[in-house]
């Protein structure tokens, strides 16, 4: 879940980006520097690049540790302050966001290598498609895409955009973080297919290859880098970079499938970053939030009952199983659930067989905030019960209503104000739900784009940074609104029940 308040503090926090050092010199490979450098790098790169490293450090040239993200979420990280001395992005795009706020040397810029664009399928695909022409012949094909403000994901949406597919395709379209939670979706037979770029392809046996984009038709991939200019280590940073671009750099590149030399930038049909739609984000937000309340009401009714009012061997295993997912990572709660009910897992498979199909669907959002949400749910549903005095159900049942009468006529009646301000509170809960939603739903555009995760992507915008706003905004209003109709409910009860002892 996105926390609003940190969140808040983040988009306050001073750019702490500062001059720039002066020109940097390349050092020579034998100087040892005494800390590690730090370089963040596109996540596409994280196969080759310890080796390069390794490589470095046996020539004499000192340690390296990496952080590798899509280039979306690490040029901000750069931007607001990240202790880093080396950033390698997937496009010129980011690279020049920051040149432009005097974050990188932009005299020190250079391309370390490229790639090209391919579509990929599980490797247990039949008849996969062989072009554009066969691709846009199978329009109920899911296909994975990283985010659209994500390098791999603005380069999709180009090739499918100069190939006229955009339209047929692009309500098939899950958007994942990142160019390798594409291609994990893809090898895990989540989706029919997914566009990444060549040498994950080639890093992944469970996928394979089935054609390999025309490169007139997206903007050259190519792998600036640069020096940070607030490094410590600017020498050595400088004599790092130089190295990745140099014969030894560029052979360790190449063998690893990418290719190396002057890339070509004639191409000029350069794709801008979309922006999430507000409106749809937080109607589609208010209406997950909605279902998984309702769906939830019934089975909250009976466990916080049960815990209030029962005691039977197991009683602490269901109370632990039950609020397991206020303590588990959410995006560990929503692979789990992607491991039950994905297209690989017999009751995935069950549930496609009669049309329920679940990942990266409205109804998977719903279920992941149903999960994250019911544990409040369930404590507030049997504190309410709980408060409720056993004697009155005792008096009921001698005076000849039977217990099930006994519940709709006395305790449900007196507990339903606790039990409405649990649904609020579960309500406040699935309206911030994020991890498990990514991982089970996807970020799907008017489909399982929520709140949250319409915030996430504008934080991957460079132009994005003022339409945040709005949906922080929505997203604090409507979940004080919960919150204070919980307490008022809360209150409500608790009145009732001292009015009903009173008599």
């Amino acid at each position: 879940m996105i926390n609003a308040l940190g969140l808040f503090l983040l988009l306050l926090t001073p750019r702490v980006a500062g001059p720039v050092n002066g020109p940097l010199h390349p050092v020579r490979a034998e100087v040892q520097d005494p800390e590690p450098l730090l370089v963040l790098a596109a996540s596409s790169l994280q196969d080759v690049l310890p080796t390069v490293a390794n490589a470095w450090r046996e020539a004499g040239g000192g340690n390296v540790r990496f952080s590798f993200d899509a280039t979306s979420r690490l040029a901000p990280q750069i931007l607001r302050g990240a202790p880093a001395d080396v950033f390698i992005s997937a496009d010129h795009e980011w690279m020049n966001w920051l040149r432009e706020q005097d974050v990188v040397v932009a005299s020190e810029i250079v391309n370390v290598a490229a790639n090209r664009l391919v579509f990929v399928v599980p490797a247990s695909a039949d008849a996969p498609p062989r072009d554009l022409r066969a691709l846009g012949a199978r329009p109920t094909m899911r296909i994975a895409m990283a985010g659209e403000n994500v390098p791999a994901g603005r380069y999709g949406t180009a090739a499918l955009q100069a190939a006229g597919l955009w339209d047929v395709l692009e309500g098939r379209v899950v958007r994942g973080g990142s160019v390798r939670g594409t291609l994990e979706w893809v090898a895990r037979g989540e989706v029919d297919g997914g566009v990444v770029y060549e040498t994950d392809a080639l890093a992944e046996p469970r996928v394979r290859l089935a054609f390999a984009f025309d490169e007139n038709t997206y903007p050259p991939v190519v792998y600036p880098g640069a020096v940070i200019g607030r490094s410590e280590r600017p020498a050595a940073a400088r004599a790092f970079l130089d190295f990745m671009a140099g014969a030894e750099g560029a052979a360790l590149f190449g063998a690893a499938g990418f290719q190396v030399g002057p890339p070509d930038f004639s191409v000029s049909n350069v794709t801008t970053a979309t922006l999430p739609n507000p409106v749809s984000a937080v109607r589609l937000s208010f209406l997950v939030a909605l279902a998984a309340v309702a769906l939830g009401l019934v089975p909250a009714i009976g466990a916080g009952w049960l815990l209030a009012r029962r005691d039977f061997p197991g009683r602490g295993l269901l109370s632990t199983v039950l609020l397991a997912p206020l303590v588990i990572p959410p995006v560990v709660t929503g692979f789990l659930l992607l491991s039950i009910l994905g297209a690989q897992s017999p009751i995935g498979r069950a549930l496609a067989a009669v049309g329920l199909s679940v990942p990266f669907t409205l109804l998977g959002a719903t279920l992941a905030a149903l999960v994250v949400g019911f544990p409040l749910y369930v404590v507030a549903v049997r504190g309410a019960f709980e408060v409720v005095d056993p004697h009155l159900e005792e008096l009921s049942w001698t005076l000849g209503i039977p217990p099930r009468q006994t519940f709709l006529r006395v305790s449900l009646p007196l507990a339903l104000p606790g039990i409405a301000a649990g649904a609020l509170l579960a309500f406040a809960r699935a309206l911030g739900e994020f991890g498990a939603t990514v991982v089970l739903a996807g970020n799907v555009e008017g489909q399982t784009r929520t709140i949250a995760l319409a915030v996430y992507a504008l934080l991957e915008s460079p132009s994005g940074r003022g339409a945040i706003w709005v949906l922080v905004g929505a997203s604090v209003v409507l979940s004080l609104a919960a919150l204070m109709g919980f307490e008022a409910l809360t209150r409500r009860q608790r009145r009732l029940l001292e009015d009903r002892r009173g008599r």
